[in-house]
């Protein structure tokens, strides 16, 4: 039997480390790869798109995190706009945000990919929501035209 020494434990914990960062970088490449090809990067380095009046953006993630995120937003000059947040999952699938922003005042809501909210004890916030339902089912529409979603 080899005897342990300090220079074997840090070797595997240097191996450990670069087969950690490998594997990071490898799936969060492939999962986000067909996101940023959709939004290329624009002057300032970030992946935004304003396209048909919507603004698009990617976040891929930050280093040794696997949660990025997609956006699609409309904005107006009054300060009202909707959002629409969705994190790709490493496991497949997405998770959906939605806001609502006006008279300076946000509202948030989680849905499911059938535009329902998760959460439905706040019914000022459901309310506003079924208001802005048609502008929901837009993002929706178009982020699925963006980055093919289905």
């Amino acid at each position: 039997m080899k005897k342990i020494t300090g220079k074997r434990i840090f070797i595997f914990i240097i191996l450990v480390f670069v087969a950690l960062n490998i594997s990071w970088f490898l799936i969060t490449t492939i999962k986000y790869n067909k996101f940023v090809k959709a939004v290329p990067k624009d002057r300032d380095g970030v992946h935004s798109l304003l396209k048909d009046g919507y603004n698009y953006h990617v976040k891929k993630p930050d280093y040794l995190h696997y949660t990025g995120n997609l956006a699609i937003s409309t904005r107006s000059a009054s300060n009202r706009g909707e959002l629409l947040i969705i994190w790709p999952l490493i496991s497949g699938g997405y998770e959906y945000g939605f806001s609502i922003q006006e008279d300076n005042e946000a509202y948030e809501l989680y849905v499911d990919k059938n535009m329902k909210p998760i959460d439905t004890t706040d019914t000022y916030v459901i309310q506003k929501f079924e208001e802005h339902k048609a502008g929901l089912e837009q993002l929706f529409s178009k982020a699925d035209e963006m980055w093919q979603l289905k």
